[in-house]
């Protein structure tokens, strides 16, 4: 039997996917924070639902986007999503692996932690001139 917190993560993912900023809110508490690793522009932390939907739905991100979900790993209290994210802006282009780290308490995701692999890759993709 699957963990139940599998089918929230995978209602979130599902919700990210389509752009559907409304089923996001519904699973996430009020106090959600967001804490991006790494030395890019979209680094930091982000409190509220508002700031973290606002995190995964800016236009900032990259062009041809695409999500691969290699793994999900659940217990009572955390749900682990590793996976390769990758995409492009204008010719550059990158493809880098990530975890995902979400504290869920009362069926609600009441914290993320996202730790990309290659930071330095990030940062020159997003950043760099």
């Amino acid at each position: 039997m699957e963990h139940p917190n599998l089918d929230l993560v995978r209602d979130l993912l599902a919700g990210f996917v389509t752009g559907d900023a409304d089923r996001l809110k519904e699973g996430f508490a009020p106090d959600i924070r967001l804490e991006s690793s790494g030395f890019d522009s979209t680094a930091g932390t982000y409190d509220g639902p508002d700031a973290v939907i606002g995190y995964f739905f800016a236009g900032d991100h990259m062009d041809d986007y695409h999500l691969e979900v290699v793994d999900l790993l659940a217990s009572d209290e955390r749900v682990a999503i590793i996976g390769k994210a990758s995409g492009r802006r204008g010719e550059r282009t990158i493809s880098n692996d990530f975890v995902q780290v979400l504290r869920i308490a009362g069926g609600l995701v009441t914290g993320i932690r996202i730790y990309a692999w290659d930071q330095k890759a990030l940062f020159e993709f997003r950043d760099a001139a």
